[in-house]
């Protein structure tokens, strides 16, 4: 087992019937990481944290905690906690209860149980409510709850199963912020799953993304942001635009991609794609539209549909002549005056350095790249 990790996945398999959830995966956790393993319905990434916290026995592989195979170890000898999407809070016990129970199960002393609900109580700002019952508290304070009282326990690894489905939007981006302080402030190693890839481009420090029961990318948000490995990771996390192209031709690093729409050009990154077919993509936000457009390597002539304004930034919506649709995103302060009405033809452009040339349309075997480009 790697010293420095928390966690280490060694070809994990989990099987329901005929049904293959989690398949031969290998991952490790580093001590004091915020991993999240994020993918869509059915990935296997709950299975995964399942098999990690003891509800589910694997049909193979090893996990390693701390440098120990923990396989045959029932839930409660691995040195972690879990928070659930349901908060599984006992409805008769008051606050302080509920937080103090796990410490009665270890067999705590009643002054030390009551110094230790306090100050887990006071670092997420509920030693106020510890005297009321779950009946009398909003979802947020349950959600502070569920985390003291898998807190309080201090244990090395906290494992978070979808933590904010039950929340709606503003209380998701408080509780995000919180958790995020929180975890800066103990240092511990949480490993949380969610289906929403915003939750993990704010919270994580590493991300796994699954898709059938597979990994297909572990790396820092940025890098899976700016470099996804394959044309199922760029359009899962953030929006993207995104062409078919055949890569006719290179020059140094430069290669150029004909499209439905015409011919761009855009950067090798060091691969070898000549002839080959590949995902011509670019992020909204990596877009220009109008005037400035004109300044760009790569611009092309669309239909304006219209512009939405979302807050910190506006959407700029254009159909190319393919039929497919182009989103331009521009913060605020730097969203161009365009004077122009739906229907009217406008300029978009983007620079060959911004452009992504993807062959690889996911780590699955046998998977067209042109249903994932048009998300058949």
């Amino acid at each position: 087992p790697v010293e420095k990790a928390a966690v280490q996945v060694e070809g994990l398999t989990k099987k329901f019937g005929n049904t293959t959830a989690v398949n031969n995966i290998t991952f490790q956790v580093n001590k004091g990481e915020f991993f999240v393993i994020v993918g869509p319905s059915g990935c296997g990434k709950t299975t995964t944290l399942r098999c990690i916290s003891g509800l589910e026995k694997p049909d193979a592989g090893k996990i390693y905690i701390n440098g120990v195979n923990v396989v045959d170890l029932p839930p409660h000898r691995r040195g972690l906690s879990m928070v659930f999407q349901n908060f599984a809070i006992f409805p008769h016990k008051t606050v302080g209860e509920n937080i103090a129970f796990g410490l009665r199960m270890k067999g705590y002393k009643r002054d030390q149980i009551k110094s230790e609900v306090v100050e887990i109580a006071r670092i997420l700002g509920i030693e106020d409510i510890l005297n009321r019952r779950p009946d009398e508290l909003s979802v947020g304070q349950l959600q502070r709850v569920a985390l003291a009282r898998s807190l309080v326990i201090k244990p090395d690894i906290l494992l978070f199963d979808e933590p904010l489905g039950n929340l709606h939007y503003r209380l998701q981006q408080k509780v995000m912020m919180e958790l995020k302080e929180l975890h800066r402030k103990l240092g511990l190693t949480f490993i949380y799953v969610t289906h929403s890839q915003e939750q993990a481009m704010t919270l994580a420090t590493k991300i796994m993304v699954m898709n059938l029961g597979v990994i297909e990318q572990i790396g820092p948000p940025t890098e899976i942001y700016e470099n996804p490995a394959s044309v199922f990771v760029a359009k899962f996390i953030g929006e993207i635009n995104m062409l078919r192209g055949d890569v006719v031709g290179v020059k140094g690093e430069y290669a150029k991609v004909k499209t439905d729409i015409g011919e761009f050009e855009g950067t090798l990154r060091g691969r070898e794609l000549k002839g080959k077919h590949i995902a011509y993509a670019v992020r909204p936000e990596k877009m220009f539209i109008g005037e400035e457009a004109k300044e760009c390597s790569n611009h092309v002539e669309a239909e304006f549909i219209g512009e939405l304004h979302r807050g910190s930034d506006i959407l700029y919506l254009v159909q190319l002549k393919d039929g497919s649709e182009f989103k331009v995103v521009k913060k605020g302060g730097e969203a161009p005056n365009l004077r122009i009405q739906p229907g009217e033809r406008i300029l978009i452009g983007w620079h060959s350095e911004d452009a992504l040339l993807l062959d690889k349309p996911s780590v699955i075997s046998g998977i067209d790249i042109d249903r994932i480009i048009l998300g058949e």
